[in-house]
Parts: structure tokens; sequence; C-alpha cells
């Protein structure tokens, strides 16, 4: 058993998720609250102890084991879940290297000396020196309480005073100069901060890693002066405010998202706690990774000068494509079936009057400003006005343009009503038919997505050497043969018998095919539930690659990649292209989220079930009917799904299930999509259809 496993094992995820969730209460073999990940009015989320797994039927739709459960619940990375289960379960995990101590004890000197900092700027707010300091303060609005609250402080205008009381206590100068306090010069070390009002910050986890010192004399530049990169700090990885704003975020399921530390101070003042700052920059994707563990739901609050602006837009599209997507199927206007990437998340813009920001708007008006938060428009409406404001609509190369900046939010909208109104929008825009637009967005590839959003240009097409002709690939029957050896393969493997086998067989062609990469690194953590699964993608993922030394210190690990690479790929996927892997790669992918919500489907509704006939054995009425219709709805929608699928088959059927349809690619200069056939009477399907007992 590896340890992750042990420690799953030795946790009662009743007892660990009830003691994050009070109102989590018995309902017949599995127990139930109000998620804790979203508001909602009747419970939908679900806990299971004897499959030891959590499941939110509502919004979130999400789910997995008490490790996820706590990393999502706290705002860990894995490995800080893992540690945190471990010692709830009294396990001890492998000991750590050498290597790790001395980083582990170098951050803890850093962090003692940020916090000895802090102390020191905050006793100089209150003493002689602070009085300029202390009047910025009441300008600002600021009163006694909140300076305290936040740590403010004030860094006297001299060469050298933090660095000389530090030093007395014992901090070396290589610490001072690591942890960003002080610079070092000829003459010695001096103080980065001097006449500064302080801003200390913190990490999600509420450690002092940085700070930021705001410019009291007229002619000090720069105005604002922030920790350089440190082993601690790296500010476009940082949001000023997170470890607080994060926890009322989740409880609000909407984080917002300002500019400035006196914007998220004044709002938190104000009794509007859900916020956090990106400290100068509209949004980045490190920022974006952070706020996830909250909510994936942000309103970003911006001054009218930033609202339009270019940088605004390239930071917006960075925030829709770091966000969580999902792959469905879709089927265009020529009835040909594509894999569209569609958001999980809603990012709005609130654009402020003229010349306010949300600092002086809430101290002058804080119900306006809740209400400009609360009507924020979606992106695309932004996008639609900053953009078309400053196109020439007589150029017909301008609006192509435009379009081309629209399209991607457009692609990965989930409603297909709201998505057909901005596709009508677009046409509109670029003066052409819809159809044109469809072609837009089915034929964008996420690699052009997301050069994009980072500023670059798609790829060059490929040379036009006449019509397309369509590519021979392996026949459907062939590619579900191979699968099948591939799924067989990893359950008779002892390692791999608790593993779902559509995760072994994802990770075996990200492991194995390096064509698969482009295609994998779409794909979120989230997708792997298996512990170790989700270890191997996201070290897979980070390195550009896996060698010897990702494992050295960890035996698990290595032992896992060894038995997931063990029984390699059948020969089916080595006559495939580099495209086609990665549509296989997408539709597996794809299958493994559809399976698993219908497995906790008819988990609950089973439970569900069970429950209204205990309560009729017992003479009670039935207490929770809209669960029953929830699920019923959630049982329609899946049986939908399974006719779109009858009638025009689907790739993932000849992955996993062994259709005799057949695959014809087509090739075009910028988008490769796959046309197929219906699947055989005698074919499974690609989902069994729920029976009407079961809800």
């Amino acid at each position: 058993m590896s340890t992750i496993e042990d420690v799953k094992a030795r946790l009662d995820i009743v007892e660990t998720v009830g003691s994050y969730v009070p109102n989590l209460k018995r309902s017949g073999r599995t127990w139930k609250a109000n998620c804790p990940f979203h508001n909602e009015r009747t419970p939908s989320f679900i806990v299971d102890p004897s499959r030891g797994s959590w499941h939110c039927f509502g919004a979130c739709s999400t789910g997995g084991d008490v490790i996820e459960f706590v990393r999502r619940i706290e705002g860990l990375d894995f490995r800080e879940a893992l540690g945190r289960c471990a010692e709830r379960a009294g396990v001890e995990l492998r000991p750590p290297t050498r290597r790790e101590v001395e980083r582990r004890e170098e951050h803890e000197r850093l962090l003692a000396a940020n916090d000895a900092a802090t102390l020191f700027y905050q006793a100089q707010l209150a003493g002689p020196q602070g009085a300029e300091a202390r009047a910025y303060a009441e300008r600002r609005g600021l009163d006694t309480a909140t300076q305290r609250e936040w740590q403010l402080g004030y860094a006297p205008d001299e060469w050298s005073a933090l660095t000389d009381h530090l030093t007395a206590r014992g901090f070396q100068d290589r610490e001072l100069v690591a942890a960003g306090l002080a610079i070092e010069g000829q003459r010695g070390l001096y103080d980065r901060f001097r006449g500064r009002f302080i801003f200390p910050t913190r990490d999600v986890r509420g450690r002092m890693v940085g700070f930021g010192g705001r410019a009291l004399g007229a002619d000090q530049e720069p105005k604002y002066l922030n920790t350089p990169r440190t082993p601690l700090f790296d500010k476009s990885g940082t949001m000023y405010g997170l470890d607080r704003g994060g926890i009322e975020a989740r409880r609000e399921d909407r984080l917002i998202v300002v500019e400035g530390y006196m914007d998220v101070i004044a709002c938190h003042q104000a009794g509007i706690e859900n916020v956090a700052a990106s400290m100068g920059t509209a949004i980045t994707e490190a920022q974006m990774q952070l706020i996830k563990r909250f909510t994936p739901n942000v309103v970003l609050a911006l001054d009218a000068d930033n609202a339009g602006s270019e940088a605004t837009i390239r930071a917006v599209e960075v925030a829709s494509g770091a966000a969580d997507q999902d792959t469905v199927a879709t089927i265009d206007w020529r009835g040909l079936v594509s894999y569209q990437n569609v958001l999980q998340a809603d990012i709005r813009i609130a654009a402020l009057p003229e010349g306010e920001d949300p600092d002086s708007l809430v101290r002058s008006d804080p119900a306006r400003l809740r209400a400009l938060i609360d009507e924020a428009k979606p992106v695309a409406d932004h996008l639609f006005e900053a953009i078309a404001e400053r196109t020439n609509l007589d150029d017909a190369r301008a609006r192509s343009q435009a379009v081309e900046a629209i399209v991607p939010t457009v692609a990965v909208m989930a409603d297909p009503i709201v998505r057909a109104e901005y596709v009508q929008r677009l046409a509109r825009l670029g003066r052409v038919d819809e159809r044109t637009v469809l072609e837009l967005l089915a034929w964008r590839a996420p690699s052009q997505r997301r050069a994009r959003s980072a500023g670059g240009e798609p790829p060059p097409p490929e040379p036009d050497d006449g019509p397309a002709r369509p590519t021979p690939v392996p026949s459907a029957r062939e590619v579900a043969q191979a699968a099948r050896r591939t799924s067989s393969a990893a359950q008779s493997d002892p390692a791999l018998t608790d593993v779902h086998p559509g995760e072994v067989q994802l990770l075996r062609l990200l492991l194995l095919r390096p064509e698969c990469r482009e295609a994998g690194l779409e794909l979120d953590a989230d997708t792997f539930e298996h512990g170790l699964n989700r270890q191997l993608f996201e070290a897979w993922a980070q390195t550009g690659g896996l060698d010897d030394e990702a494992f050295e210190h960890d035996e698990d690990l290595h032992a896992h990649r060894a038995a997931i690479e063990g029984s390699g790929l059948s020969e089916a996927y080595g006559s495939m292209t580099g495209l086609q892997l990665a549509e296989a790669v997408r539709s597996t992918a794809w299958n493994l989220r559809v399976r698993r919500r219908q497995e906790r489907l008819r988990a609950a509704a089973s439970a569900a079930a069970h429950e209204r006939a205990e309560g009729r054995r017992n003479g009670e009425g039935d207490e929770q009917p809209d669960l029953a219709e929830s699920l019923a709805g959630m049982a329609e929608r899946q049986r939908e799904l399974v006719q779109v699928f009858r009638n025009g088959g689907e790739v993932a059927a000849g992955l996993e299930n062994g259709d005799n349809g057949s695959i014809t690619q087509t090739h075009d200069t910028t988008h490769e999509q796959a046309h197929v056939g219906a699947p055989s009477r005698d074919a499974p399907e690609v989902m069994e259809e729920p029976d009407d007992a079961d809800v």
C-alpha cells in the first residue's frame, strides 16, 4: 500500500469532512450537507463513506477523496494537503532529504526575518518618526484598528535602520538580502525601503513573504516599491489580501480582484471582504491558479482608465485561459463531431466611474460600489465594447482582427444559447454570416488560443499541396481493442487495482507519446482523482518530461510510474499522427469525466431511493424531493447526451467501447476534425442509460 493510500485508509472521511462542515448529517447510507464550496439552499453535497469519496451535485459538480477535500477547503496544493492529512492520520511521510531540510530551514529564516521586519515597521509607525506616515493613514481613512489588523507600518528615512535592527538580533547579511529587505552596496548593506508607508504582504497560507512601500515624499520615485523576487515572494504569483479575502470568496462564491493595497484594505474596512489585489497587474495566470482554490467566479473591479486598455484585454484573456475548462462533444452545422473546451468559470468586469477607484468609491459611496460589482458585465460584453470602440469598422482587415480577438472568449462559453447570441453579435461585428463565425469557433485550435492570449501569433498554416485528402487511420475496432488491452493490463497489475483504468490509459498516452504533450497541458490536475496519478501528472506538466531525478526521493511515485508505463501502449496507437493522438487524449479525458459523473449520479440516486424507502417503511414523508428531482434532471440530461451519440456517433466510443463505426480524418490548414460513423447496432453505447428505477 502506498503512503497516500495508507493516509486515506486511516482517515474517516465523514469525521474529516464533518470537522469543516458542521451541518453534515446522515442520510441513509451516505451523509449530506449544504456544499461548503458554494451557496445553496438545498443540500447537494454528498459524502459516501463506503467509497471514501464526496461529490457536489449542485453548481460545483465536482468531487474526490478526503485529500482532495482538504486541498480544496484549505486552499492548498496537493503535497500540502497530503501533509495535513498525514499529520491528522498519524502517518509519517518519508523523511526529507538533506537538500529539502536546508531549503526548509532557509525559508524559515527568511520568514522569521520578514516577521521581525513587520514588527519593526509597526513600531516605527507608532513612534515619533511615524508622524508623517500616520497623517497619510488618516488622510486615506485608515482607522487605528485597521492599521493594527493589517500590520501596517513605516520604514524610516534612514540608510540602514532596519538592517542594523535585524543584524543586532542575529540575522545574517545574506539572509536580509535574500529576503529582499536589504541591498548590498559598495559600502555595505542598506535598507531597501526608506521613507515609505509599508504594506506587509502575506501569501495564501498567511505567511509574511514580502512588502510594498508607498512613497510619502512628493518627489520620491517610484511611487510604489515592492519586494523583488525572492525564494518566498513572486509578485506575479502573489495576491495581496487573498489569505483573508479567499475565505469570504469561498463563502460568497465570488472574488473581487482590485489593483492596489488600499483598494483591498478600504473594501475590507467597509465590510466587503471577498476582495484581493493583483498588485498593479490586471491578473496573471499564476494568480488565477491561486484564485481557483477558492472560487471559479471573478469580478475585475477596474478604474475607468484601465478598463479598456490593451493590457487589461490581454489579462482578461489570460484569466479565461487559466480558468478551469471542461471538454464536451459538439456537432457543427455540417454534422461533424468535434471536442470543445468550455469555461467552468464566470469572469466579469466592473468598470468604475471616471476618476474613481475601489478605494475612493467605497469610502464615498460603498452602496454604489456594491451595486457596480453586482452589475458587472460578462467578459465577452466588455471585450465587445472595448474592441469595437477602437476598431475602424469600415476596414475589413480591422474587423477581422476584432473578431479574431473575441473568438477565443466565445469559443469556451458553456451555455449553447448564450454562445449562439454572441455568434450573432460576432457576425454583425465582422459583417459576415454566422456560418463563417461558427467555422472560426470550430476550427480554432487550443494551442492557437493560448498563443493569442499570451500575445503571440498562431503557427503558420500547412503548405497547400492541393485538395484535402482523407488520411488513413486505425479503424475504430482496432483502436477499441487497443484500449481494452490497455485497460485489462491496468486491472491485472496488482499495483493498479484501485486506480480508474481511464486514468491509467490517459497517463500512458502522456508519458509514452511526446506528441500528446500539448493536448495534455490542456488538462487540469483535477482530472486525476487518484493521489499518485495526480502527483505524476503534476510532475510531468511542470518538468516538461519525467527523468529519474524527479523521483529521486519518492519511491512510491517511482514505483507507480513504473506500473503505469509497464504494459506500454498497443500498436494501434503507434500508427496515429500527432493530431490523432491529441484527439485521443481529449476524448479519453472527456469519457473519464462522463463515466465518473454517471457513477456518482447512480450512487446518489440509489442512496436517495434507499432513504425514501426507509422513510416509507417508518411512516415518514419524502424529506428530500428537491434532491430527487435534481438527480432525475441529471439523469434526463444524461439520456439526451446518449441520444446525441446514438444519432451521430462519437470518437471515444471507438476508443473505449469498440463500436464498428469508421473514422475519417479530413485535413484543413488550421484544424482537424473527426467525422464519425454511427455505431453499429451490436456495439456497446459510450454511456449506459440510467434505468428509471435508479432515479
